[in-house]
């Protein structure tokens, strides 16, 4: 009895450590099914780039509209303005375009929170990180907007193994479990080598921005994956899609870009 026990133990232990496996395969396969395309079209720049972008936005703000629960498609030809009109105005533009599409829908003026707070937080931020991504790619070439890019990731998997392996301090447990200082302070650690490596072998900007750069990319991609988090608790669900295996939506790809592209964009 006593044996037929252990050997049922261990065949618990090597299914979690299985099912531990095939989730890092997913990610890794998710990973590249998402970032293989957007390295060819940040490569291409110019207008492939820009489609490949305005696609990226309109899945996003399709996926926050679908868990919210808001099915109205005259929102999404809002997601051109920030591409094609000043920054510091397009916000401004958003918000007064939400507002017209809820007055011609003449929808119930109780319930503002659904028909214009909502709308005009999940288009600004599929469209406005994204569109200075877009510049960021135009005015300071491939190689940095590639090191960016690549930076971002390397945070977001680094924090992500870093925190499975030595996690054990929760940042903020009941909205991102996930999420651990060491996770955090290890990524940062491992983000800050490799900016300061690209800095030494390309010139792209002084070594010591290498630190201040990683330290941006790691608290804002934080706070941009916590922002979405939250979005996603408000609608009770676990991911904004199921586009890409072991991610779940666009949305959760891009989250980290929601407060570092545009700060990016000012420091370079």
């Amino acid at each position: 009895m006593r044996k037929s026990l252990r050997k049922l133990l261990r065949s618990m232990k090597g299914g979690r450590g299985d099912l531990a496996l095939s989730e890092t395969k997913k990610r890794i396969i998710g990973a590249l099914y998402f970032g293989i395309p957007f390295l060819v079209f940040l490569y291409l720049g110019k207008y492939y780039f820009l489609v490949f972008l305005l696609l990226l936005s309109t899945v996003s703000l399709y996926e926050l509209l679908d868990i919210s629960g808001i099915k109205n498609f005259l929102y999404f030809p809002s997601l051109l303005i920030p591409f094609f009109i000043r920054k510091e105005v397009a916000i401004s533009f958003i918000l007064l375009y939400v507002f017209i599409v809820f007055l011609i829908e003449r929808k119930d003026k109780n319930d503002m929170e659904k028909h214009i707070l909502y709308p005009f937080i999940f288009i600004t931020i599929t469209s406005i990180p994204l569109s200075f991504f877009y510049m960021i790619r135009e005015e300071k070439g491939f190689l940095i907007s590639l090191i960016i890019l690549l930076s971002i990731w390397i945070d977001d998997i680094s924090a992500y193994f870093l925190g499975k392996k030595f996690g054990k301090r929760r940042i903020v447990p009941n909205i991102s479990p996930g999420k651990s200082y060491e996770g955090l302070v290890g990524s940062f650690i491992v983000v800050s080598i490799f900016l300061f490596i690209s800095s030494l072998l390309f010139n792209l900007f002084p070594l010591y921005k290498s630190f201040v750069f990683a330290l941006v990319i790691v608290i804002l991609s934080f706070l941009g994956d916590i922002f979405e988090s939250l979005i996603k608790r408000r609608f009770n669900v676990k991911d904004s899609g199921k586009i890409i295996m072991g991610h779940g939506g666009i949305m959760d790809r891009i989250d980290s870009l929601i407060f570092t592209i545009p700060v990016l964009f000012y420091l370079l």
